[in-house]
């Protein structure tokens, strides 16, 4: 498959499409159900477009995942403002939330395909950015002697165990509810 940096306008748009397609599809019916034939025909694209850009379905959903997963680390983790590692946890947890929530019949559908296996490329994304930003200035010293790859990974861990529960519950919590709890939760990194 070749790289989005190196596709042109309207091959960006064929792939949007398709993605596009695919979401709703998942929103409708299982993975197993979609077809190619389903997916181009929502797309309004021909067959041949689609495997010039996807081998099959799978690899269309490991590509829808991969954009989810950009856009989740660029969404869900606040770029400048927070006072305290604490601070930048909360805002991005209800960040996250907000990511999720808006996305959460296709993140059931994805669930319900079975791609966990996504979910722990998503989770090493994320905690690999957390902790680069927690290891630089302003947040280094914050740590009092935390390994900020062991607080990213607990972290991250912990937030997307949590956001799968609330997605899935039956009658889950509010999302100010579930931020009160996670609030409550999170050390203050006072040093001891």
């Amino acid at each position: 498959m070749i790289p989005q940096e190196h596709l042109d306008l309207r091959q960006r748009k064929t792939r949007r499409q398709l993605t596009e397609a695919l979401s709703q599809l998942l929103e409708e019916r299982p993975f197993a159900d979609i077809s190619v034939v389903d997916l181009c025909e929502r797309a309004m694209v021909h067959r041949t477009t689609f495997y010039s850009h996807f081998n099959d379905k799978q690899e269309l959903l490991l590509y829808l995942l991969e954009q989810l997963e950009q856009e989740c680390v660029e969404t869900c983790l606040p770029q400048e403002g927070a006072a305290n590692p604490r601070q930048y946890c909360l805002e991005a947890a209800e960040q996250a939330l907000d990511f999720f929530y808006r996305r959460r019949s296709l993140y059931r559908a994805c669930l319900a395909a079975g791609v966990q296996t996504k979910a722990h490329i998503l989770e090493d994304s994320v905690a690999e950015e957390l902790r680069d930003r927690l290891s630089k200035p302003p947040f280094e010293g914050h740590l009092f002697g935390r390994d900020p790859e062991i607080a990213a990974r607990f972290y991250v861990g912990a937030m997307l165990s949590v956001i799968r529960w609330w997605l899935t519950a039956p009658q889950p919590l509010s999302q100010e509810e579930l931020l009160h709890n996670v609030a409550r939760l999170l050390p203050e990194f006072s040093g001891e």
